[in-house]
Parts: structure tokens; sequence; C-alpha cells
């Protein structure tokens, strides 16, 4: 790999036109199928940030944007730190090419991890600002006070940024051995004129008045259109391929076979759905595809009584024979992805004199996986390719990997045009990489005052982070020894027991797999959570105050997040009569993000239905860079625990996928949506702990203990029908 410095890759880039630049970047090792995980420290980071001779503050997006608007909160933080307006910075996405690789836009962490980069490099370029317009007045640093766009002395001289940089470009390095800068996003003193402030998404416009944003809007100039057959899991096998009547397609160019890769390529889409209906392939798989294969395969009580679970993550002076209290077990559906985009990707190969030999166009989380593995595919070096990231119709973890722009790479390679793939609905729901099912045992034991003494929690679930097919072959036996950071996610809960015992098992399952939003922490929480909902009321305690005793202090920000969601929902009385109930729960999410949610819910007699009628939630989100982003993104995630508790189940039997649409794959829609109230509480000192996946950790939990609370009905496996509460309710 070569390795350019900080101004060589600028200038070779075309980045330093004119103006004054601050570069921070770092070097990347990562395997071609690996995800990119490389993320800034407090001196380098992955992104630049230029003024230029207007004035104007030129900024490289570090983040992909799906729905977060993360990269909006970063240029919050870039003109806090400039003393300029949202409204002046012109943001960029960059290409492979532009920039090195930035970490994989996931996990909760874009100004979690970018926060701080951003800001000293914005604090960099505004000091060394500040230095030429002393050198400019004639005036001491000392004298030279902050303004608008620029600087001004105490007597009233002022000078602006577009004075102060120069028409031949000057490259400002980080210089290790100064003393730190003043960083003002994160001065808790500090009166923020940017932080704290709900800024409108930086490219609303083009949303909102639909220009092309994704993927399927971008024209190429004579792109034809392809598609390939989606086997029902990743590495089944072709038994029978009948491909009678593809070659008769009106608009046909080329049908495409290379091993258990089929596909076509066709002048219009409609040929391509023409071509695509002749094609008939049956496969051979290396397990049955069935709820049944996938429900004995994660068998926690199987596993238990079979000895320890593969991974211990908690062992303190764990005690085997205990009268238990709580005894339960949990089941957790698989979920999918059902992102609104369905995916599309543009590939088109230009020769070897090309600047690139190869260029992709696709919506994606991780570019630099992309580059990485499509260079590998195509035989070609990684300088070779160029990724050109669109925003994302929705990710949540499904968008990682190299899938739809490996279908337009081989068939655009095969024909030595460019091809667009755009993936049907279907084609979702088929090759869709899903969260996993899983089983929970819970049990607790309290001692005479009421107080936790034993905790044991065992689950087992299908792989995550290292699920089949994410990464090389030979890796993941090497990486499974360790224990796979999505299946733990959540597994450690914030409650106070002197014996506890925590452990999981982790395994294959006959359908692929991957990240999904909250990886396990949403059905870890929604175990935890109802356990300890299921302990209180049995002993006759007021549910949320017994949380919170039981907590011994240990967890502030949480208690907070407790305390705040009890007195939100004070607010709105439950309505009289029969079958109406309020529940609570609450977590930590990565150890960084805290939240608790309140839930009313209404078991409708008549209609058989389960309505959430109302929903609070208070998040302690660290410092709220954009309160308004913030809030938009819990509300997100409020609507998906009404889905993961109440909606979604991903159907699999005859060794196929049978969800295949929104008619039998069911989320939230309009009808289904509660009033919400939210709160955010913000932590100036705290740096941003994240948003995108929190809320729903706690979501789900907290409507199953509102059911429970209508209706004495303790629900132990999701999602929860209203077939599974009858027996439970008054008419």
């Amino acid at each position: 790999m070569v390795q350019l410095t900080r101004r060589k890759f600028l200038v070779a880039s075309g980045c330093v036109a004119g103006g004054l630049t601050v570069l921070y970047t770092l070097g990347i090792r990562a395997a071609a199928s690996a995800p990119t995980i490389i993320f800034p420290d407090e001196r380098s980071g992955a992104a630049w940030i230029q003024i230029r001779p207007s004035g104007a503050c030129h900024m490289y997006f570090p983040r992909q944007d799906m729905g977060q608007n993360a990269n909006t909160g970063l240029a919050q933080i870039v003109a806090e730190e400039l003393n300029i307006l949202v409204a002046d910075i012109h943001g960029e996405h960059p290409t492979t090419s532009d920039v090195p690789p930035l970490a994989v836009t996931a996990a909760s962490m874009s100004l979690t991890a970018f926060s701080r980069p951003v800001a000293l490099a914005a604090a960099t370029l505004r000091e060394s600002l500040r230095a030429r317009a002393a050198a400019m007045l004639g005036e001491p640093l000392a004298n030279i006070l902050d303004d608008l766009g620029g600087f001004r002395t105490a007597n009233g001289r002022k000078v602006g940024y577009c004075e102060l940089v120069s028409g031949t470009g000057v490259v400002i390095e980080f210089d290790d051995n100064k003393s730190p800068l003043p960083l003002y996003t994160f001065d808790p003193n500090r009166q923020k004129k940017q932080i704290g402030h709900s800024v409108r998404p930086l490219d609303i416009q083009a949303l909102v008045t639909g220009a092309p944003v994704y993927a399927a809007d971008v024209q190429v100039e004579g792109v034809l259109y392809g598609r390939v057959v989606q086997p029902p899991v990743r590495n089944a096998h072709i038994r029978s391929l009948d491909t009678q009547g593809v070659m008769q397609t009106p608009g046909l160019v080329k049908l495409v076979h290379e091993g258990d890769f089929v596909g076509v390529v066709c002048k219009t889409p409609s040929a391509v759905d023409a071509a695509m209906a002749q094609i008939n392939v049956t496969w051979n798989l290396e397990q049955p595809i069935s709820q049944l294969a996938i429900d004995s395969l994660i068998d926690v009580d199987a596993e238990m009584m079979d000895g320890d679970l593969e991974h211990v993550l908690q062992d303190e002076a764990h005690r085997d024979t205990v009268d238990w209290d709580i005894d339960l077990r949990f089941e957790v559906q698989v979920q999918t992805h059902a992102q609104q985009e369905a995916r599309a990707a543009i590939a088109r190969f230009n020769g070897s004199t090309a600047a690139h030999e190869l260029e992709i166009w696709t919506g994606t989380q991780d570019p630099w996986a992309i580059k990485r593995a499509a260079a590998v595919d195509a035989g070609l070096s990684q300088d070779d390719v160029v990724v050109y990231p669109q925003r994302l119709g929705g990710g949540f973890g499904g968008r990682e990997y190299y899938e739809v722009e490996r279908d337009a790479v081989r068939l655009a390679r095969a024909v030595k045009r460019p091809v667009k793939v755009q993936w049907t609905r279907q084609d979702e729901f088929t090759a869709s990489r899903c969260r996993p099912a899983s089983t929970h045992r819970l049990r607790i034991a309290v001692d005479d005052e009421g107080n936790l003494s034993d905790w044991w929690y065992g689950y087992v679930s299908g792989h995550v982070a290292l699920a089949r097919e994410r990464m090389a072959g030979w890796l993941l036996p090497i990486m499974r020894l360790g224990t796979d950071m999505g299946v733990v996610k959540g597994a450690i809960a914030p409650y106070a027991a002197p014996h506890q015992r925590v452990e999981c098992t982790d395994v294959d399952l006959p359908i692929d797999l991957g990240v999904w939003r909250s990886l396990n922490g949403a059905p870890a929480v929604f175990a935890i959570e109802s356990a300890m909902d299921e302990l209180a009321i049995q002993r006759g305690e007021d549910s949320l105050q017994y949380r919170l005793a039981q907590m011994k202090g240990a967890h502030p920000r949480l208690q907070a997040c407790f305390e705040r969601v009890s007195k939100m929902s004070t607010k709105s009385p439950l309505p009289e009569g029969h079958n109406y109930g309020r529940g609570f729960a609450g977590g930590i999410f990565d150890g960084r993000c805290h939240v608790a949610i309140s839930a009313d819910v209404h078991i409708d007699v008549e209609t058989q239905t389960i309505r959430v009628l109302h929903m609070c939630c208070a998040q302690d989100v660290g410092l709220a860079v954009n309160p308004g982003q913030l809030r938009a993104q819990i509300e997100s995630n409020l609507v998906w625990s009404i889905g993961m508790a109440l909606l979604e189940r991903f159907e699999v039997a005859d060794n196929a996928i049978q969800s295949s649409n929104f008619n039998d794959y069911e989320i939230p829609r309009m009808k289904d949506m509660p009033s919400l109230d939210i709160e955010i509480i913000d932590q100036p000192a705290i740096p941003p702990a994240g948003a995108g996946e929190v809320a729903l950790i706690a979501g789900p939990p907290a409507i199953a203990n509102a059911i429970r609370n209508a209706c004495d009905f303790r629900a132990v496996k999701l999602p929860i029908a209203f077939d599974d509460i009858t027996a439970n309710l008054r008419a």
C-alpha cells in the first residue's frame, strides 16, 4: 500500500486549490472482507476542513447519511469552533479516493467518535487564522478576539477569514508539541452559539424537492440494467438451473452464469423483469431452512443442561443451587432490516488508461469495505477502484457488505458496459442479513430484605458480528475463539447482586445473519427488564422504584432517566376501564448511552388488537449537539420498538425465506403510532453518547411490561400477538 504524507495527499487529490486547509488523517489496515473499523483519536481524524478565498468553509463529511444526519451535527461543531454559521458550511461526501479510509458508519458512534477530532481540526484552523490576523493587523496575538466569520480587536478593527487565506493554498499540520487548543465545543462554561440548537439537515432541500440523492437516481451514460438470482442463503449451491426462454427475451443483452452466480443484463428494467421470470433455480443447502431448525439450534435450556455455555461474560461468586424467585425463559424472533429504500448500485469499467479502472456508485455504510472487496473481486488494486457514496434510505447495519455492488461489478465486467442493479423488495427480504433469533433463561433470587442476592443469565443466539459470510471463511474459526461483540451487547444488567453469572453461546443458523440495529442489546434488555418487572410485581413492589433500589447507586445517569420518565408519564393518566396498562423499562447501551421509557397500552377485546397509546422517553445523550435530530432518532427507535414488540415476524419454511414484502412482514404504520413525549437530558461536560439505536433497547420491554400491567400476562416471546393474551383479558 502506498503511504502518502498528509500534505502530499492533499496536493495529489486536488484539495489545495486555494485557501487554508487543515487535514487530520490516519492510516488503515483492514482485510478485504472486514468492516472498516478505524476511528480517530485525540490528535487525528479522517477528513479535512478548508476555508476558501470567498470565506466559505468547505468540509468533507466523514459519515454516511442514512437519515441520522450526523454530518449536520459535526458541521455544527465546526461552526462553533470557527465562529461561523452552519449555513456557511459547504459539505461534500468524499469518494474513497478523496480521503483516507473512514470508519464504518454504525454503532451510534458518529458523534461519539468524530466530535472531538472534528472540533480539534476546526480549532487548529481557527488558531492558525488568528495568528495570521495578528500579523496582518500588527497586534499581539492576545488582542485578536473572535468575531463572526473572522476576528476583531478591542478598538473595533475587523478582519474576515476571506482576507486571511491566500490563493496559493496552505496546509496546516497538527503539531503534537504545542499546548492543547481551547475547544469551544466542550467548554461547559461557554454560551454555545451553534451547539445545542436544533439545525435543519444541511441536505434537506434536496430530499424534499426530489433531487437525485440515492444510488438509483444516478445517471450514467450508456447504462444497462441487471439483476441476479438471490439464493435463500449465501452458502447455497445451485442444484438445477433452467434458463429456457431467457435468450428469447426482447431487450436481453447477456445471460451471465458463473458458478452459483446467475444474472441477466438488459436494455431496460422491464426487460430485466421479463428475463428473470424465465429463470428457475433449485438449491442445495447445507442446513434445512425452517423455524423448527432455528428453534432447535438456539434452545437455551438444552444448552444449559449440558453444562457451561461457551462464553462466560460475568462470574462473581456464582452459586448453582439457589431457591430462585424468578425463573423465566424468553424467545426473540428473527428480524430483518426492512429498510425503505431497496438498494441499488452502478458499476462501470473504464480500462487501465483511466484514472480509475472501476467506478461504483452505491449507498453503503462502509464505502472503503466496498472498495477493498470490489478490488479483490475484479482482480484490481485498490488504487484502481473508486466508490462514490450516495445517501441511504435506511441502513441499520444491513448495508455494510459487498452485495448489490458485487452484482453490479460482475455484470458490468461480463458485458463491458456500465450496469445498474436495483434489488427488488423480495431481493431485500431474501438476501438481507437478519438479526438472529435468540432464547434467554434468566433466574433471580432475593434475600430476606428483598434485595437481589443471585443473578444467573444464560442465552443462546445466532452469530452477529461474526456471522458466516461476513468475513473470510478461514478467519471465522479464529475470531470465534473470542466473543462476538454483537452477541454480548447489552448482556450485563445495571442491577447489583453479590452472586452473578452471565454466559452465552452463539451458533450458526440456516439463514444469513449480520448486524442489526442495537445488535443483541434489544433482545438482552427485553429479557432483563421483563424479569425485573416480574420480580417487583411478585413482591408487591412498585416496579420503577424497585429497579432504582437494586442499582445501589451505581448508575446515576440511568437512575436520572428513570426518575425523569416517571414524572413525564404522570402527566398523561391512563384511561379508566379494563385492559389498560403502563410499563417501564430502561438500560445502558454500549456503556455510554442511558435511556428509560414508559409505554401505555390498551388491549382492545372488540378489535382484537394491542394498541400502544402513549410512550415517554428520557434519554441521556451526553452533549446534545442537535436536539432536533436527537429527537428524530429517538422517535424512530420508539416506532421500531412497536415493530419488535408486536408486529415484525420473519417467516421461513420449506427451505426458503417466506417473508417477501410489507404485506407479509408487518412494520408499524401510521395507524400504529402512539403519541410521544421525549425529553433529552443534556450533559454539556460529557462527550456525545450517541442516539441512533439506543431507545430501541428499552421500548420493547416497556411495552411488554405495560401488557403485564394491563392484563396480568407476562410476555416471554416476541412478537406478542393478541391470541397470546386472550385468557388474561376481561371483557
